[in-house]
């Protein structure tokens, strides 16, 4: 039999085409439902591996997508919440998650395929509660799957009696030569579910055996490896060591159960024996809950051993305002992190205004250049926050997020400008008393000490706790006083001093107006 080439080609690669985009579509869209309150489910569920093996599981599964999971980790690893020893469980639990793909695709209502479609798209386009839009396009990009599986399995099926077609597949009954060939196709395609979709098609129509598609399998999750080695190069240290994790862990499973694959498919043949879909989806699922369960009670061993090969980020000391690029593919764990560097800028900007006043009164020009050099490092840090935030706005935010970005520009903007009358003004009239060689007095010194104070206890204290406005007017008041009886004493630089404690004053009540927007934004 003459098969026509263009047509089977056309019919698989357009049905796998229409089978990736449609697991992109859903992937998006159940991670705009569900994606910040899984988030907020995966920061509590950390607190021990096997808490993290459930969240991962759990998540990955809803959301089908390993990678968004593997980006919340990094994320949070990142942002000093989670040890690079307890992303283990959750990494674990991920490789889990995926399995649902499998099950999903196994289940025989390819018919329904543009039932789904239909209905996603008018749910999408006539109803306007956003949620229900973004339902309508899960369900669509479900129906391409399954639109795309139909494809795949009419292209491959005149294969049936293609004998050098068969006898390839015959090969597979070696199970190295499956699982070389499941590693190899999943690195081109970058989807294990592709490759479980064509096995289950293929397992379908009768050209592979179930040891056959197992091997398969089995390599489709060391395939994913390369990709997960792709997405880290030229990412941050963590993820690195996430990627480098989930190469050991596949791998060694797959070495593991390479000998153990006529005792896995004769186990799912007992559960599903008329369905070989099905067997192909269990064997998927038996295969990495095994793993996870064998691994999971040697995570301080494989933590250590991936910070040994990759040494831990948190081991080098890292610049303030340095915000990679890798965490805008999550924008709310790309927030987390901008606020872990405003709060960096905010801590610099306490420091500053506690050792400010002391510098005016009495510092020399070494004190001074240490702050002068506080004052570049919050402006390099705003700069990165300020380009950082324009990066995150060019994506599809809600209206949350941008009020949410909305106040951190306000923040970051607002100790930049603090850090700026520090500068200008304190630190060039320190700079000015040193010239002109003026002598504050004890005073004197002391009412400005407990204004400063005022000003770093708004920072530092909770609301609650923070002082109140009328204490900071009470105590200008009271400085204000103190100055005008500082002119009739008979110093020859008392007009001077007087203006350059005035100055001071005027620049203390600008920062109290400046600390408390911070504090409120």
């Amino acid at each position: 039999m003459e098969l026509n080439w263009g047509s089977l080609l056309v019919q698989v690669f357009g049905g796998l085409a229409i089978f990736l985009y449609g697991m992109a579509v859903m992937t998006d869209n159940l991670k705009l439902i569900a994606g910040n309150r899984l988030r907020s489910f995966l920061g509590k569920m950390t607190s021990n591996r096997w808490k993290g093996l459930f969240a991962g599981a759990s998540i990955t599964a809803i959301i089908q997508s390993s990678s968004v999971t593997t980006v919340l980790v990094v994320g949070f690893v990142s942002a000093g919440l989670l040890s690079f020893q307890n992303t283990i469980g959750i990494i674990l639990g991920a490789n889990i998650g995926t399995t649902v793909t499998a099950q999903i695709i196994a289940f025989k209502i390819t018919k329904a395929a543009l039932v789904f479609v239909a209905i996603g798209f008018l749910m999408h386009t006539l109803l306007n509660k956003k949620v229900i839009k973004d339902s309508g396009l899960v369900l669509l990009g479900l129906g391409l799957i399954f639109l795309g599986m139909t494809l795949m399995s009419e292209g491959t099926a005149p294969l049936r009696t293609y004998e050098p077609f068969v006898d390839i597949m015959r090969g597979l009954d070696n199970p190295i030569t499956g699982i070389l060939m499941g590693t190899i196709f999943t690195a081109i395609v970058q989807s294990s579910s592709a490759t479980t979709g064509i096995v289950i098609v293929m397992a379908g129509q009768g050209l592979i055996n179930i040891e056959g598609g197992i091997a398969l399998i089995i390599g489709a999750n060391i395939g994913t490896c390369v990709t997960a080695i792709l997405s880290a190069i030229g990412k941050p240290k963590v993820a690195q060591q996430v990627a480098l994790a989930h190469i050991l862990f596949n791998v060694i499973g797959a070495l593991v159960w390479l000998f153990l694959i006529p005792n896995l498919a004769q186990l799912v043949g007992y559960f599903s024996p008329d369905h070989i879909a099905r067997q192909i989806a269990n064997a998927h699922t038996i295969f990495n809950v095994i793993n996870a369960f064998i691994f999971i009670s040697f995570t301080k061993i494989l933590a250590g051993t991936v910070e040994y090969i990759i040494p831990d980020e948190k081991k080098i000391k890292k610049k303030v305002g340095e915000l990679d690029p890798y965490f805008l593919e999550d924008s709310a764990t790309a927030f987390d992190l901008v606020n872990k560097e405003i709060n960096k800028l905010s801590s610099l900007l306490i420091d500053m205004i506690h050792s400010a006043p002391s510098i005016v009164i009495n510092g020399n020009a070494k004190r001074i250049k240490v702050i002068r050099k506080k004052e570049n490092v919050i402006n390099t840090g705003h700069e990165n926050i300020l380009n950082y935030l324009g990066e995150l706005q060019k994506l599809n935010l809600n209206d949350e997020e941008l009020e949410q970005l909305q106040q951190q520009l306000t923040r970051a903007y607002t100790i930049q400008s603090a850090s700026d009358i520090i500068s200008k003004n304190l630190i060039d009239a320190a700079e000015d008393r040193i010239k002109k060689g003026l002598v504050i007095n004890k005073k004197t010194s002391t009412i400005l000490l407990e204004l400063f104070n005022t000003i770093t206890n708004i920072l530092t204290s909770k609301e609650a706790q923070a002082p109140s406005k009328g204490t900071f007017e009470k105590q200008m008041k009271q400085a204000q006083k103190h100055l005008v009886k500082q002119l009739v004493n008979k110093d020859s630089n008392r007009v001077a001093t007087y203006r350059f404690e005035t100055d001071l004053i005027e620049s203390a009540d600008r920062l109290y107006v400046l600390s408390d927007r911070i504090g409120n934004v």
